[in-house]
């Protein structure tokens, strides 16, 4: 662990700010959003690895372009998502990767298995959820809801397509890719991680279906995942209430790093 170098803290302070800088620039996060990833990101560079955090900037980096060319073809007013990431997306995305690194130094003993495997298994489900989403709303034909296969609005919390499915496998397989280069995995760990990342995507996608609240604004008639909207409460029409799209996300890399770690232990 390299939090105890001084040299190595400035490193990452420096590279901190340097992305910071460019996420303002270029409206890839907002304000609250850049101080909610400092912590994370110092946290993943100082007590895991450089190798660590560059699957991480890739993860955020390709999801900001995929973001990006998604309102250029769709336009931002179609869809109610986000295309400035806030605070409670990177917290939601951020904080299981962060937990398994924080737990890896806890118990050095269990370091693959919670830096590796459990830290793959996080960033692998948030990658494939992300390109799932932002590829899936290109998709020409309205998607389908994931529990009963009915045909809904694009932008619907659990929709799913074969448009989706194949930017998560992408980015399973990016996932993957880097955790080879890094040598970080045999061929049996790259399967585990390619599995959890499909396996919590599909699950943030039930869990979107199912108890994820869902509105309908009174006033110009949108669906959104916010209960407000055009300056008046929207009207609940399923899901709980205290449920948005950030506790979804955010349980499912619980369960994406859980069912890498349980793999892992089950199949070496």
């Amino acid at each position: 662990m390299s939090f105890i170098k001084p040299l190595a803290q400035l490193e990452a302070i420096a590279i901190l700010a340097t992305i910071a800088i460019i996420s303002l620039k270029f409206k890839l996060l907002d304000r609250d959003g850049v101080l909610a990833s400092l912590p994370i990101g110092y946290i993943i560079l100082t007590m895991a690895s450089i190798q660590h955090f560059i699957i991480l900037l890739t993860f955020f980096s390709v999801s900001g372009i995929a973001t990006r060319i998604r309102v250029k073809r769709i336009g931002k007013a179609l869809i109610e998502k986000d295309w400035i990431r806030s605070w409670r997306n990177v917290f939601a995305n951020g904080f299981t990767p962060t937990l398994a690194v924080i737990l890896a130094a806890i118990a050095p003993s269990q370091r693959s298995l919670f830096a590796i495997s459990g830290y793959l298994g996080a960033i692998g489900t948030a990658f494939a959820d992300t390109l799932a989403t932002e590829i899936g709303l290109l998709y020409p034909k309205k998607p389908r809801l994931i529990t009963n296969l009915k045909k809904v609005e694009r932008g619907t919390p659990g929709a799913v397509s074969p448009y989706g499915y194949l930017g998560g496998a992408l980015a399973a397989l990016i996932i993957c890719c880097l955790a080879y280069a890094f040598e970080f995995q045999s061929s049996v760990f790259l399967i585990i991680t390619f599995a959890s990342s499909i396996i919590g995507m599909t699950v943030d996608s039930v869990l979107g279906a199912s108890i994820q609240a869902r509105y309908r604004c009174t006033v110009c008639g949108k669906l959104t995942e916010s209960s407000h909207h055009c300056g008046q409460p929207a009207r609940k029409i399923a899901g709980i209430g205290v449920i948005n799209t950030h506790t979804v996300n955010l349980l499912s890399t619980m369960i994406g790093a859980l069912t890498a770690i349980t793999l892992t232990i089950t199949c070496t």
